[in-house]
């Protein structure tokens, strides 16, 4: 019977001695990637939500404003899973005309782990006090990418006179959630049961070994990785891998070591979980139809989305729409200049305004 004892006592050590080492290399990961890669902007506390942001672009004091008038602000909010990297395109251009702010949400990049549920009413809060600690006073133009449009559409809603101008980026469409069908459900049960696969796999440092290996040219071991954690669906992992080479390289290395941490995919997860109910928690009747909206499709967008963007763009009474050419729907990665030219567009008419009256 002794070697019966041994065969079972045998794998488990083996067992409980990998999740420890995993769990290690996890954790000598973590500590090497915050020294390597430190926050490059300013974390705040934002009842009790730390955010990371970055501002770039002209930041003039209290007498700057009242010889020359008050500095326009772009800010800048992500897709759903998505961090502030993703407007390294676009944020030197715009920042030489206004100052630029991109942030991360909870959970994501930068910022701390996500402690409440990523519904947009409560992401809305944060970016309210997200502004509020940057101190942006001047005019606020809005760009919001996917599930970003959603929150910059609520925020303008909320804060109609603060808001002059708002463009939107292949925006999250609503009538793909309203109402929740049952394919569409079983679709967001699939993306969260594959990112708290994640998370678990990232805790136990196995997507950050997957990753390691990957960017060193192996292929095998990370598809197996891609499988476990996935169910199977490599070929969304492949797009979203293709979407992040298109951004600079030296970007790459500091979205591998997100992407390794076990609280991307928790927020993540939270952000799918509570998709259909974040988009249930904006009445478009409520959009300010005095702000300026330009919404730009992706030229990949299915019909019903491109009717849902040409019909809020409809609803300002300076409204614009238009369907990118040769466009995905990371529209500010694919044609960055299709987006720069509309936010400078939204800012000239800002400054015209001002010196018109």
């Amino acid at each position: 019977m002794i070697w019966v004892f041994w065969a079972v006592l045998i794998p488990f050590a083996l067992l409980i001695a990998l999740l420890v080492l995993g769990l290690l290399y996890q954790a000598a990961g973590e500590w090497v990637d915050r020294r390597r890669f430190p926050a490059p902007g300013r974390r705040v506390n934002v009842d009790g939500q730390w955010l990371h942001y970055i501002e770039a672009g002209p930041v003039p004091s209290g007498e700057d404003e009242r010889r020359a008038g008050p500095v326009p602000t772009v800010l800048l909010e992500a897709g759903i899973s998505a961090s502030s990297i993703t407007w390294s395109s676009v944020m030197p251009r715009l920042s030489r005309h206004a100052r630029v702010i991109a942030y991360d949400r909870g959970g994501l990049a930068w910022s701390g782990p996500a402690h409440d549920a990523r519904l947009a009413d409560r992401l809305v809060v944060e970016l309210e006090g997200l502004l509020e600690a940057a101190q942006v006073r001047g005019p606020l133009i809005l760009v919001g990418h996917s599930f970003g449009g959603l929150l910059c559409l609520m925020y303008a809603a909320k804060h109609r006179e603060r808001v002059s101008g708002i463009v939107l980026v292949d925006p999250v469409t609503r009538c793909e959630w309203i109402p929740l069908r049952p394919n569409q459900a079983a679709r967001l049960h699939y993306g969260v049961r594959m990112a708290l696969r994640g998370a678990l796999l990232a805790k136990l440092g196995i997507v950050r070994l997957a990753l390691s290996l990957l960017v060193n040219g192996a292929r095998m071991f990370p598809q197996a990785i891609s499988k476990a954690a996935s169910g199977g669906a490599n070929r969304a992992i492949e797009r979203w891998i293709g979407e992040v080479r298109k951004l600079p390289r030296e970007s790459w290395p500091a979205i591998r070591a997100h992407w390794s941490t076990p609280k991307t995919f928790f927020s993540m997860a939270s952000h799918l979980k509570n998709l259909p109910e974040s988009v249930t928690q904006y009445d478009a009747e409520n959009f300010p139809v005095h702000v300026p909206l330009t919404v730009l499709s992706a030229e990949s967008a299915s019909p019903y989305a491109v009717a849902e963007h040409h019909a809020d763009a409809k609803r300002s009474l300076i409204g614009r729409h238009r369907v990118v050419p040769e466009s995905g729907h990371w529209i500010h990665l694919d044609q960055p200049e299709a987006v720069i030219e509309s936010v400078l567009r939204l800012i000239d008419f800002v400054e015209s305004l001002r010196r018109s009256g």
